[in-house]
């Protein structure tokens, strides 16, 4: 099976035939990301946002195209990037760096992380391993400046969760961000 998810068709799963197996019209459907979002549900789930009239109206799908939850939990637009926070397997979405609005949410849309208003910048952002243990440091930047938001303690366990991830050089605001499943021993 698989999933297209964009512009104004919203949500459609389909197999390799390209036969349509399920249409969701879910509005103007963008920044799809696909990762494990819920321990409750088998397999990946789909998180995605609509750009139409009222934008930031979430939808989360699961692997055979239903729909798990809608809400909407900020009225803008949101890259809905995947961040393995914890490095138990089960990964947040970032809505932005908003110290009011943003945050991070869990797979049943609830804000789990949210960032100090300390004067960062919020205009745009991203999510990277950067200090190397497989967890997702948060970037956050402007025009002017850059901060990197990281877990105030280090991991404490034998294996860690290391999802695999879009290549770097494909960075775009528009691709579908897809994190799939991995485990790596920590030494």
């Amino acid at each position: 099976m698989a999933y297209a998810c964009g512009s104004d068709e919203g949500f459609i799963l389909f197999d390799r035939e390209g036969k349509i197996l399920k249409h969701l019209r879910i509005g103007h459907a963008q920044s799809p990301s696909v990762a494990k979002y819920r321990e409750d549900i088998p397999g990946l789930q789909l998180l995605t946002i609509n750009y139409w009239r009222n934008p930031g109206i979430l939808t989360l799908i699961d692997s055979q195209g239903n729909i798990l939850k809608q809400a909407e939990p900020i009225h803008s637009g949101s890259p809905l990037l995947p961040v393995n926070w914890r490095g138990d397997g089960i990964e947040y979405s970032l809505l932005s760096g908003n110290a009011r609005e943003g945050g991070m949410i869990d797979g049943r849309f609830r804000r789990v992380v949210m960032f100090p208003d300390d004067g960062h910048p919020d205009l745009a952002s991203m999510t990277a391993d950067l200090t190397g243990d497989a967890r997702d440091e948060i970037i956050l930047w402007d025009q002017q400046r850059i901060w990197i938001y990281t877990q105030d303690q280090p991991f404490k366990g034998k294996r860690i969760y290391a999802p695999v991830r879009n290549p770097d050089f494909n960075e775009s605001n528009y691709r579908t961000t897809v994190s799939l499943p991995g485990w790596k021993d920590v030494r």
